[in-house]
């Protein structure tokens, strides 16, 4: 059996309005893509986060016409990223008491960049397979991303418990047969794998 965990906002936070802030405070630019930005740059950061394009091409389009030097923008955008994130040290201990009675697993809308922070950071040791979308190919809300998932981890959908934040990531985890739980904090996670008879 296996239990997939999404890392933002489960596995850790990201301050995204701090991280904002400071962009705003030292270029000029918002890095608050999906409250901030049109379609064009939601539609090309959705493209990062399945592989097509890099980060740096989404910050290329968003410095566009405002004569910043994007490597420095990346640059500093990502030491911020490294900052204004804290790891869930709650849900890291659940992690160390189910690694011996099932596979752990992380499935992550990401891209080139924050991957390799959390490569950095040592966030993804816990894991026994990880899948990042930009390898994939798939985003979470994806058609068929979890029977591709499931396929890899040799695994039947009833089989595995699926913890993410977002509706519409659960909405397609269960469309696909898979158990599913809406993470909500600690406590509440907590309880509904007691549930599950998974703790």
């Amino acid at each position: 059996k296996g239990i997939i965990f999404d890392l933002g906002s489960v596995f850790f936070d990201i301050d995204w309005i701090k991280i904002d802030e400071k962009m705003r405070e030292k270029f000029g630019i918002s890095t608050l893509i999906r409250d901030n930005y049109g379609e064009e740059i939601n539609n090309l950061y959705d493209k990062s986060l399945r592989g097509e394009i890099t980060l740096k091409n989404v910050f290329e389009k968003m410095c566009e016409d405002k004569g910043l030097d994007v490597n420095e923008v990346l640059d500093y955008y990502r030491k911020l990223y490294e900052k204004y994130k804290t790891l869930n040290e709650k849900v890291l201990k659940l992690i160390k008491n189910l690694e011996d009675k099932l596979k752990i697993v992380c499935l992550t809308d990401t891209n080139d960049v924050h991957f390799q922070v959390h490569e950095e950071q040592g966030h993804l040791e816990s894991f026994d397979f990880v899948f990042p979308s930009f390898k994939i190919g798939k985003m979470k809300k994806d058609e068929g991303i979890f029977s591709k998932i499931l396929k890899k981890l040799k695994l039947k959908p009833e089989e595995v418990v699926f913890i993410d934040d977002s509706d519409k990531n659960i909405k397609n985890a269960e469309s696909e047969g898979v158990n599913i739980i809406k993470y909500q904090n600690y406590e509440q996670l907590n309880k509904e794998l007691k549930n599950l008879e998974i703790l």
